[in-house]
């Protein structure tokens, strides 16, 4: 008997894109590093981003059969590069020339995230996979901020929450099924995921009042203790609900 080919074969397309854009990441966090000081490892935090990304998308192309590979995820992939220039500085001492770059840069990668969707939507290309990528994307960039802004003394250890409350509800969808289940369409989820994107990128910036950045920051953390608080609320009523 013929033995069956690979279930999936993987699509070197889609590799050679995420291996072009590691690549790009971290040789322009090689320059920030020599630029800045930031340490050798500063490329490695860059293209990590990038892979980081791929990988935690891979399942859900996995599931969906998905091996196109269209402008709207380069433009993710775009962003990833943008993403993994402000990853280069984690660890660095900040300052206002640092603080200007990573404000600057982290800002141009928020108003790209509304481009992909809306070229996967125009190309009739969109897809959960696109999808799945933009959100590990975004997810990595309000860790990587939240980071930024405790290591900067912009905020206290509270600012965390933004960063990790994702990952955690995932986390907790995985030791109870109910937390896992689906939630319906809300548009206070993106606003609330913008505001905390944005509130982390202006709260880096270096303000001539001492307490401007912990504010704003105080501010993008609530509303996404705010959003969260209301999924799980939604999703303990239902606990009992059969999945």
């Amino acid at each position: 008997m013929k033995s069956p080919g690979p279930v999936y074969p993987l699509s070197l397309k889609v590799a050679a894109h995420g291996i072009c854009a590691a690549v790009l990441s971290g040789l322009l966090g090689w320059r920030l590093g020599e630029l800045f000081g930031l340490g050798q490892w500063a490329p490695v935090r860059a293209a990590g981003i990038v892979i980081i990304t791929m990988v935690a998308a891979e399942p859900m192309r996995r599931r969906t059969g998905s091996h196109r590979f269209g402008p709207a995820n380069r433009i993710t992939l775009a962003r990833g590069v943008l993403v993994g220039a402000v990853a280069a500085f984690l660890g660095s001492p900040g300052g206002p020339s640092q603080a200007i770059w990573v404000t600057g840069t982290a800002a141009i990668a928020l108003v790209m995230d509304g481009l992909d969707g809306w070229v996967a939507r125009r190309s009739g290309l969109a897809s959960p996979y696109g999808a799945q990528l933009d959100m590990e994307l975004d997810s990595l960039l309000m860790l990587v901020l939240s980071i930024l802004a405790w290591q900067w003394n912009q905020a206290g250890v509270w600012v965390l929450f933004c960063g990790l409350s994702r990952y955690g509800f995932v986390l907790a969808g995985r030791l109870w099924p109910w937390v896992a289940r689906p939630l319906p369409e809300a548009f206070r989820r993106k606003t609330c995921c913008v505001i905390g994107v944005g509130g982390l990128t202006a709260a880096l910036w270096p303000w001539p009042w001492a307490a401007a950045g912990t504010g704003i920051a105080a501010v993008a953390t609530s509303a996404l203790v705010l959003s969260f608080g209301i999924d799980t609320v939604w999703l303990f009523r239902r606990r009992s609900e059969a999945l």
